[in-house]
């Protein structure tokens, strides 16, 4: 079997996935469903979720424009197809695994248009996703440990509590809810930009 079932019913090829399969509602829905870090954190705590906090890093300390800040949000929409894996577990996988999931991202970008923004933004979009994750890594897992690589110098987001209660009692559903309105109003914005722009 090479295809798996989504959670509208439709049947999305691994190997050759078609970009009609990919659609925002399906991609809120898998991502509100996925924990990050394995489950290891001390509440659910999904992709949706930090999705939403990338993009809101990258609006924060970034001031990215509509398309950016859609290619935030929609930075990890392939592991609704691909799952969330660890990065020592893709590590552990290697080449195989990163071409799997780049085939993914690649059919993301061109369903949702934001190649460009994906690329113009690329560093900024990297470090907000740092920002995240040193948050994420200070507020939700465990004291303690051997340091993270990856966020040496990274300093957490001071102006979030990912504990707080608004936060901790938001079920998937309110998570998914609040994928798919962000998206749709940072499309909504760069459609506008773009009949300013043509006229």
């Amino acid at each position: 079997m090479t295809w798996i079932t989504t959670a509208t019913g439709a049947e999305v090829s691994l190997q050759h996935p078609q970009p009609g399969a990919i659609t925002l509602r399906t991609i809120a829905h898998h991502l509100s469903l996925i924990n990050r870090f394995t489950g290891a954190t001390c509440r659910p705590y999904s992709v949706a979720e930090h999705s939403l906090l990338v993009c809101e890093i990258a609006e924060r300390e970034f001031q990215l424009d509509a398309h950016g800040l859609l290619a935030a949000l929609l930075h990890d929409a392939h592991e609704a197809f691909t799952n969330d894996i660890s990065t020592p577990a893709k590590e552990e996988l290697g080449a195989p695994w990163a071409a799997f999931e780049h085939r993914f991202e690649r059919l993301v970008r061109n369903a949702f248009a934001i190649n460009v923004a994906s690329a113009a933004h690329a560093r900024d979009l990297k470090q907000a996703d740092l920002i995240a994750l040193a948050t994420e890594r200070a507020q939700l897992l465990p004291n303690g440990g051997t340091p993270w690589a990856s966020l040496a110098g990274v300093r957490p987001a001071p102006w979030v509590d990912l504990m707080c209660t608004s936060r901790c009692t938001t079920n998937w559903w309110g998570w998914r809810g609040a994928f798919i309105d962000r998206a749709d109003a940072l499309d909504f914005q760069r459609q506008q930009r773009a009949q300013l722009l043509g006229r």
